[in-house]
Parts: C-alpha cells; structure tokens; sequence
C-alpha cells in the first residue's frame, strides 16, 4: 500500500538511475535526508526536473512505496536567483550542499542542520561579488561548522586532556583527536601527544571565529596568505580524521579554476 505524504526540502544531489529517471538526494525539515525517484525526469519535457535541479527550497509531494519514495508534485518555496549567475557562489553552493549529502545518513532529523544549510544558501544569494580566497573561506567556515554540527567539533578553547583554558602561545593542535593540547600536557606525555603539530594564534583565532560568527561576518576578516594556508590545511586535517567521507577535491581547491 502506497502512502503520500508532504515535506519541504533542499536537494543535495542527484544521479540517473535506468533509462529515463533520477534519484534526488533530499534533505527535509521534518523527515532528515530522504532519496526520491523522479520518473522520466531525464526528458526534455519533465515537467518536475526543472524545479529539482537548482538550488532551492521545495515542496515535495511524495509517494512512498514498498521499494521506492518517488516524487508525485513539486513547488519551489524558496529560490536563490543570487547564485544563478554567480559561478564562484554556484560552486561553493554545490560543494556545500555535497559535503552535507556526504556527511548525514537517511532519516536523521535535524532542524538545526537544515535551518543552517537554508540559512548559508539564503547568505550566499545576497552576498557581494567573492573571490576564490574568500570563497574557500566561506566553505571552510561552513565545513567547520557542520562538523560540530555532526557531532565532530573540533575542540578550540580548553586542553583536550586537562580541560585547561588554552593560552596563546602555549598548545598543539591534534588533527586526529579533535583540538588543542596545552605544552604542559605535551610536555607530561609526549608519547600520547607525538604527532601533534604547532598551529599559530592567528589560524586558531580564525578557526574560533569561523566556527562561532553569523556567515555575514566572514566577510569581514582580513585573510592574509600565510594564515590562509596554515588555515586551510588544518580544516582540511580535521576532515580527513573526522568526516564519514573524504572528499574527491580539497575545500580549496574547489574554489580555485
């Protein structure tokens, strides 16, 4: 017995599955992330593969079958006209949406999660003209944010081994177990601690920014080139040791062309 049911949702990504048709990688408010059918939504005159093949927030009506949930009416709630014409915001737009596809498994609601991926799209829409640095910047502080959001936040302001406030000048930072380390923890086990590495002030304050601040206000940092890189590589560090998937393409590369 098939079952119809409503929900608003943002596609995440999408694949061709047999002769005609589409899966839709779905992320809904109410139910997490949903995979739907689009039958025949490969023909040029799908009427539904229009309004699911750009970034937006929609109504689904949907069917859920016995084998598959396929997508019966669709209606765009919300468009992002802003990064239609933008290619640098597509991009950053799309990486983000496939991090969260890469991140998040079926059926996991998260209101939390879904109000920050409207709200980065909603930022994105409105944003002045970026350029690739700021834009890596922007998927990075996303990413940094996402990952606390998964339950893998990188601890950035007390010692992961004795809770001690962490002070400049005097940590490590350790990829692999999630944040900060103080020289005197280092320095009690440096057997435990080995493979940590020095991070500078400068990139540590970055990342607490980027983790904490409103999208909008990442737009106002200075990002100078040697913080940049030093920045870059740790986020991506954290990936690497954390994330369910590692990404095909570096954050920052994927801003860069």
């Amino acid at each position: 017995m098939s079952i119809l049911y409503q929900t608003t949702g943002i596609v995440l990504s999408r694949r061709d599955w047999r002769e005609a048709d589409r899966v839709y990688s779905v992320l809904t408010k109410e139910h997490g992330k949903i995979e739907v059918v689009g039958r025949g939504a490969r023909k040029p005159l799908a009427k539904l593969a229009p309004h699911l093949e750009f970034c937006a927030e929609v109504d689904l009506l949907v069917v859920h079958g016995r084998v598959n949930e396929t997508v019966a009416g669709v209606e765009r709630k919300k468009n992002f006209p802003g990064l239609y014409n933008d290619l640098l915001k597509t991009v950053v737009a799309n990486h983000m949406l496939q991090l969260v596809d890469m991140g998040t498994r079926e059926r996991e609601v998260d209101q939390f999660l879904y109000e920050e991926v409207r709200n980065f799209l909603s930022f994105l829409n409105k944003a002045p003209t970026l350029t690739s640095e700021r834009s890596a910047f922007l998927l990075s502080a996303f990413t940094l944010k996402l990952l606390g959001l998964l339950g893998y936040r990188p601890e950035l302001n007390f010692c992961l081994h004795c809770r001690g406030v962490i002070k400049a000048g005097e940590f490590r930072w350790h990829a692999l177990k999630g944040g900060v380390i103080c020289g005197s923890c280092v320095e009690e086990d440096r057997e435990q601690w080995f493979s940590s590495r020095s991070l500078s002030d400068e990139v540590l304050k970055l990342m607490r920014f980027a983790m904490t601040e409103r999208f909008a206000d990442l737009l106002r940092p200075h990002l100078p080139g040697e913080v940049l890189d030093e920045y870059h590589e740790t986020v991506e560090g954290l990936l690497v040791a954390h994330f369910p998937t590692i990404p095909a393409t570096t954050l920052r590369a994927a801003c860069q062309f």
